[in-house]
């Protein structure tokens, strides 16, 4: 356990080495043995000053989550941090890589911050349910102001720290030798004679108070009702300019402990690690490849959305058509979103944009996106990766994003019966390259969302057949969270698209019934709810139609809730047992990334699980609906809670 912290001195500076791979976090055994490395080089005489930094690819980067599942034991990251901020010799952190969360606090807590340019902070822990628990909530107020720290710490963002706001929350930035940079700026705080400095004692970021309350002011008035977390956080940046420094730390450990116990919390740590875990693919290279510049081929708005994606992640884009003068519309939409967006960034863009016939665009590609049918004869070297991205039959590789591809964030990876290893690799490397988060899918062109948008609407339909009333249904979800009830998000995509779901005999698609009657959505102006300027309306005329052709039996709220949410995981285990997907937590991700599930709730695998496998599944045992064989729990289900587990160990 000892190799975890290194310990080493250089000139008089003592270097003290965290390797614990991948992420170097801070888990229990590391902060012991960084408290007692501290211990070694304050009372070492030999040492003048004291460096933390990281092996690999980061400085710590933050906690260890698994740690948040049962119950923490000392020494706390704020007990750390401590340790750090009062040490009697100038701390110096040397940052590089992802520095997040607990690392970033640790950051905070030296007296000194030096970083390679490349280097991005963040303090997610609100993405999580929770505040922060090594005192960013009192120092960052103190270094950058209420502005700069609420940025951070109620989006949850990223800053790369050679960047503005970034570089005001370092000393020096460097490129190339680290260790040798931090040498010689220790050496200049020896010949300035220049000691700790610690943050505890610093004021710049409270220099006007007006302008640092207003910002809390501000905040809070957005702040949507039930976000304990961000509200907690609001409450300790005000806090911090008026309490005592220790009295500030021990608020924020007491609203931490406080949120880490909540169900929210626990959810929301699931949805963020099952993000991360999602880019783990199977035989995924240490390194992947380069994808600089992207051939997109075809004309219409779905190339012309994956231009603006590869565009914005600053790739160069071939776009090619085999009638050019069919993408001078896109272009021209293109153009507009960029005006819109990037505030006169328009030909920055641009520059890197190439349009012309396919056969040419594809010439200095790292990798092919087909957009558009009728391209797939287009020469390319053979190899040169190709993606079907447009719907339909995928043999090698597909991609499948949430819509519009520009402003969301994920990415289904289908691995074809033909794919490759090196094909999954040139996809994640553009899911890296875009800002996606991939999730990895074996099929012939089906997609996990498109599995879990079916399975809901056959579900919310299967209760409208038992007497459930549409507008109940809408209700019932929205009032647990969900901001895509079923049957207004039908009326606003348009029931057509709906009325080709399979329903088992005697189970009735009523979306293909109302469109019989010419009740099509939101744009006839009439679909399940009543369209007009005043918005969506419930109509009189629906009930009258559905209550002549079943009975009227209304639905506890949470009855709704918990089948249609089960009918969701009970497709999910159906996947899993087809060998679609690699583990429960990916639906989850795509349930929360394609249709605005509330992350607060997990996802529908992880809802299931907290709710409890056994009481869901005698739930939709009990349903007595037709369409037996979508209700009946699939036969995993029942072997996890024969075994007692759930969908965390799936």
């Amino acid at each position: 356990m000892a190799e975890q912290v290194g310990y080493h001195v250089v000139e008089g500076v003592a270097f003290l080495n965290v390797a614990h791979p991948p992420v170097n976090a801070l888990s229990r055994p590391v902060r012991v043995l960084l408290m007692e490395a501290l211990d070694r080089a304050e009372e070492d005489d030999a040492v003048s000053e004291i460096v933390l930094k990281g092996e690999g690819v980061t400085f710590p980067a933050g906690a260890d989550l698994s740690e948040y599942e049962q119950k923490l034991t000392e020494p706390f990251l704020r007990d750390l941090c401590e340790r750090v901020e009062y040490c009697e010799k100038p701390v110096i952190a040397l940052m590089h890589g992802t520095v997040y969360g607990g690392g970033f606090e640790l950051a905070l807590a030296a007296h000194y911050r030096l970083a390679a340019r490349s280097t991005r902070v963040s303090l997610p822990e609100v993405l999580m349910g929770l505040t922060p628990s090594g005192g960013a909530t009192q120092r960052l107020p103190r270094l950058a102001g209420a502005k700069v720290a609420l940025d951070m710490m109620l989006s949850g963002g990223v800053l790369v720290l050679d960047r503005a706001p970034g570089q005001q929350l370092v000393d020096e930035l460097f490129d190339g030798d680290l260790r040798g940079a931090a040498v010689q700026f220790c050496h200049k705080l020896r010949e300035k004679g220049q000691g700790p400095r610690r943050l505890s004692q610093a004021r710049d970021g409270f220099a006007d108070p007006k302008a640092y309350q207003s910002e809390i002011n501000t905040r809070r008035a957005s702040l949507p009702e039930g976000d304990d977390a961000r509200a907690q956080i609001l409450h300790l940046v005000e806090a911090a300019p008026l309490l005592p420094f220790e009295a500030g730390l021990a608020m924020e450990q007491d609203a931490f402990e406080e949120a880490l116990g909540s169900d929210a919390a626990h959810a929301l740590r699931h949805s963020f690690v099952a993000e991360r875990n999602a880019r783990r693919f199977p035989a995924r290279p240490k390194a992947l490849p380069k994808v600089n510049r992207i051939a997109v081929l075809g004309p219409g708005p779905l190339a012309m959305q994956l231009a603006v994606a590869a565009l914005q992640s600053g790739a160069a884009v071939n776009w090619g058509a085999k009638d050019v003068a069919r993408l001078d519309d896109g272009v021209r939409q293109l153009r507009e979103i960029f005006a819109r967006s990037s505030k006169g960034a328009v030909e920055a863009r641009l520059k890197l944009l190439t349009t012309g016939e396919s056969a040419e665009m594809v010439k200095g590609a790292d990798m092919i996106l087909h957009a558009a049918k009728g391209q797939g004869d287009v020469p390319a070297p053979r190899e040169l990766p190709r993606a079907v991205v447009m719907a339909g039959r995928v043999d090698a590789l597909g991609l499948r994003f949430a819509p519009p591809v520009f402003a969301t964030r994920l990415m289904e990876v289908i691995e074809g019966p033909d794919g490759t290893a090196t094909q999954m690799a040139y996809a994640l490397a553009l899911a890296e390259r875009l800002g996606k988060t991939p999730v990895h899918v074996k099929s012939s062109g089906a997609t996990v969302a498109g599995r879990l948008v079916a399975a809901l609407h056959r579900a919310a339909d299967a209760l409208v057949d038992l007497g459930a009333d549409p507008y109940q249904i809408d209700d019932a979800v929205e009032a647990w969270g969900w901001s895509k009830p079923p049957f207004r998000t039908r009326d606003t995509i348009g029931l057509e698209d709906f009325t080709g779901q399979s329903r088992a005999l005697g189970a009735r698609n009523w979306s293909a019934e109302l469109c019989e009657v010419d009740r099509k959505g939101w744009v006839a102006g009439a679909g399940f709810y009543d369209w007009g300027d005043h918005g969506a309306r419930p109509s009189e005329a629906v009930p009258r139609l559905i209550n002549g052709a079943r009975p009227v039996a209304p639905m506890a709220a949470a009855d709704v809730v918990e089948l249609l949410v089960g009918a969701m995981a009970n497709e999910g285990v159906r996947m899993l047992s087809e060998g679609m997907v690699d583990r429960a937590s990916d639906i989850d991700v795509v349930a929360m990334l394609a249709q605005d599930f509330p992350r607060g709730r997990g996802g529908p695998m992880k809802m299931a699980s907290i709710w409890g496998l056994f009481r869901i599944l005698k739930k939709m045992e009990r349903l007595g609906h037709v369409d037996t064989a979508f209700w009946a729990p699939m036969p995993l289900w029942g072997e996890l809670v024969k075994n007692g587990r759930d969908f965390d160990d799936v």
